[in-house]
């Protein structure tokens, strides 16, 4: 059994739909079970990180884990949370979705966190695979209003070059670590094709849709103030524009394609395919 942590966001829901197809006995850990459809063979359960109970009730009979909780200032001790009931059940493998760049001298807190969690996860004496991912295509989705009130995406990027990563190739490369052997105790890096600017990540969405997606830079107050106003948790807006300032001083243009490849037999989708597989959700907005 397969237990499968943030199993209603962008990654997650991609494994569950992956593992679902394949006919993998797998359960999906969510706040709200009701509110989820049923999907083959899943089981969902209902759990909190910070429920020590619900957590060892999901993880019983489960011998792999796919660890992934949100950004969160709390991000550590909830999937830390999950690492001490996945050793109490006996787990034998956990694929954690982590952060490219994760590291101890990493400039900013998300990537800092992911590497103090993936140290533990190897004292820990479980086998691991480390998945590190550049930042979603995915994304883009969420300017999908404004493209359609303004023709417009706006963000904070400046003209850095960001190697943008496709969710279904960070989903495939965490379900053949689960069900093909030899991923245990590996860390892989992962990005797209190519590191594109968010001027010219505009342009290839603007001719995929059929409308009219300009980039405008932002500075980090308007930024601030969008999110802010948006809802969105302190913590969160001040994690999300550390990331882009490291993408604006072009540490986010690295290329690294070729593990997608290596590790599931087929090239990482580019920016062109999600555009215009996604189109429907640009369209609709």
């Amino acid at each position: 059994m397969i237990l499968v942590t943030g199993a209603t966001g962008n990654v997650g829901s991609e494994v569950v739909r992956r593992l679902a197809e394949q006919n993998v006995a797998v359960r999906a850990l969510t706040r709200n079970a009701d509110k989820v459809g049923k999907l083959g063979p899943v089981e969902w359960v209902q759990g909190e990180f910070t429920d020590a109970q619900s957590l060892t009730s999901a993880l019983r009979g489960v011998d792999k884990v796919v660890l992934i909780s949100p950004a969160h200032a709390d991000m550590v001790a909830h999937q830390l949370a999950v690492l001490d009931a996945a050793r109490a059940a006996g787990v034998k493998h956990i694929v954690k979705l982590s952060g490219l760049g994760a590291g101890p001298e990493a400039p900013i807190r998300l990537p800092r966190n992911h590497f103090e969690i993936e140290n533990r996860i190897k004292a820990s004496g479980i086998a691991y695979t480390f998945v590190r991912p550049n930042l979603f295509m995915q994304v883009l989705i969420g300017s999908a209003g404004s493209i359609a009130s303004d023709g417009a995406i706006y963000a904070p990027a400046g003209d850095g070059a960001i190697s943008f990563t496709d969710v279904r190739d960070v989903a495939a490369t965490i379900v053949t670590a689960l069900l093909e052997p030899g991923h245990e105790n590996q860390a892989y890096e992962i990005t797209g094709p190519a590191a594109l600017t968010y001027t010219q990540a505009a342009e290839v969405l603007s001719g995929a849709i059929g409308k009219t997606a300009k980039y405008v830079a932002v500075d980090e107050e308007t930024a601030r103030n969008a999110m802010t106003s948006g809802g969105l948790d302190q913590w969160l807006v001040e994690a999300f524009l550390e990331l882009f300032q490291i993408y604006r001083a072009g540490y986010g243009a690295a290329v690294l394609s070729d593990t997608v490849a290596k590790v599931t037999g087929r090239p990482a989708h580019d920016l062109n395919n999600f555009a215009n597989t996604y189109r429907p959700q640009f369209v609709a907005a």
